[in-house]
């Protein structure tokens, strides 16, 4: 696999594992794994992240509307035909429902169940361009939800039902800063 999917895969089961145990679990798992499930080299690199008191802190106190969203200029314009905005709308869909084994596929299925209730509403249905990317990037804010609490196995505490909530609310402000959706 490419160097960007094995790190990427890496980094996926190292957030699910900190969130399950912390830090130690995280790279306890990693090491495990090691040469199995992922590249040694890789997992030798984590090495420098054990002892990153400031790194770990981070990721504990991470927030996606305050961190990533508060770096983008809002005067920051692409210029986006119609096939730029459906190909980006699929890209995202793929990168939501990639989050968690438990929605693969999910962004795309909305988007074919909301384009066939338009259809059966015949002259009172909505564009469908927009109806289609709407689907697409309508769990965008889910994004912000650590896999501890997707992937969760048993019921939700009301602080992970609180965090699940939340994420149309982060949907809504990401995407307002895109005119375009």
């Amino acid at each position: 696999a490419p160097l960007f999917a094995r790190i990427i895969g890496l980094a996926q089961v190292m957030e699910i594992f900190w969130g399950d145990g912390g830090p130690a679990h995280a790279l306890a798992v990693a090491r495990e794994r090691s040469g199995r499930w992922f590249d040694p080299d890789l997992v030798d690199a984590l090495d420098d992240l054990e002892h990153d008191s400031r790194f770990w802190t981070r990721l504990g106190t991470a927030r996606l509307d305050e961190n990533v969203l508060a770096l983008v200029p809002s005067e920051l314009e692409v210029a986006a035909d119609d096939g730029r905005l459906d190909r980006i709308a699929d890209a995202f869909a793929l990168i939501i429902d990639a989050k968690s084994p438990f929605t693969f596929d999910h962004s795309r299925r909305v988007a074919t169940y909301a384009l066939a209730i338009n259809a059966r509403l015949g002259q009172a249905g909505v564009d469908a361009v927009r109806l289609r990317r709407a689907a697409l990037l309508h769990d965008l804010g889910k994004l912000t939800v650590p896999n501890r609490v997707l992937d969760k196995p048993g019921k939700l505490d009301a602080d992970e039902w609180a965090l699940i909530r939340q994420h149309p609310a982060y949907t809504l402000s990401i995407l307002e800063r895109v005119p375009a959706f």
